[in-house]
């Protein structure tokens, strides 16, 4: 059985990375964290925590709702963290003369997104359109060691994100995706226990275990080496997350035909095909 418990519907989702997260912190509860999560805003990382001048100016005010990360749900958003005070209103003679004051800077639209992504997302759109294409999302995009997230990776995170299915990532869309990958960021530092910026084999066996999965080490090198697209036996931070959606996936597929959950199915030739295109 590929299964790692034998109630595999109570396996983690592997897709939402919170949850895995939660899992993984009731194992190493009584381990020491490898290295405190990076503070500073950037690709793919979670953004520095709030200033304390601004807690305690704002500790009054009454909780908000923000509900503006597209893609059902994936990940949490990135922290609300650099809002900026409102501009400190000058009277009619004290306005500096026009000459001197720069262009005003573009107001994010009216969506609920994160506006300090707001500057990022006009910085990679070229054109303008207020939509990302894949090239355009891709130069968003990088690996700690600054190369371009893998092609496929990116088509991947459009068609989760993609919510009005127009081939393009909106700055609302664009919000989702960043809190998504900053949450498998988390997840990617504490399996990267060497800090290399990699995933290892070792290291990738023990992220498979930690999400559920119960399979064969041989099984385990044949998807590493599929990954492991420079052949440096490692794995970077973009593969690393389409490995873990992927095999995801296919375990979803593998449950829809595993009616008894004994970890075999009997399915026809034109139905393995569909699932296969399906997965493209």
């Amino acid at each position: 059985m590929a299964y790692y418990n034998k109630n595999p519907d109570a396996l983690p989702a592997h897709a939402e990375p919170e949850q895995a997260a939660q899992m993984m912190s009731d194992h190493h509860d009584n381990r020491p964290t490898s290295r405190p999560l990076p503070n500073q805003g950037g690709y793919g990382k979670p953004m520095s925590p709030r200033p304390d001048a601004y807690a305690q100016q704002h500790q009054q005010r009454p909780p908000q709702q923000h509900q503006g990360y597209c893609g059902g749900g994936y990940g949490q958003p990135p922290p609300h963290n650099a809002y900026a005070s409102p501009p400190t209103q000058h009277g009619f003679g004290q306005r500096p003369p026009p000459v001197s004051r720069p262009p005003p800077t573009p107001a994010p639209p009216a969506v609920n997104g994160d506006p300090t992504l707001y500057p990022l997302f006009k910085a990679v759109d070229k054109d303008g359109s207020g939509q990302l294409s894949e090239k355009e999302l891709r130069a968003a995009l990088v690996n700690g060691d600054w190369t371009s997230f893998d092609p496929h990776t990116v088509r991947m995170m459009i068609r989760m994100f993609d919510t009005d299915r127009s081939g393009t990532i909106g700055f609302n869309e664009f919000c989702g995706l960043w809190g998504f990958l900053a949450a498998w960021r988390s997840l990617f530092d504490r399996f990267d226990t060497d800090k290399s910026g990699n995933i290892s084999y070792q290291e990738f066996q023990n992220a498979l275990a930690a999400f559920g999965y119960r399979l064969s080490p041989q099984f385990v090198q044949l998807l590493f080496r599929s990954y492991d697209r420079r052949g440096q036996n490692a794995i970077s931070f973009d593969l690393f997350v389409q490995s873990c959606i992927s095999l995801k996936r296919m375990t979803e597929v593998f449950k829809k035909y595993d009616d008894d959950r004994d970890g075999y199915i009997t399915l026809s030739f034109e139905e393995f095909l569909t699932e296969i295109l399906r997965q493209r």
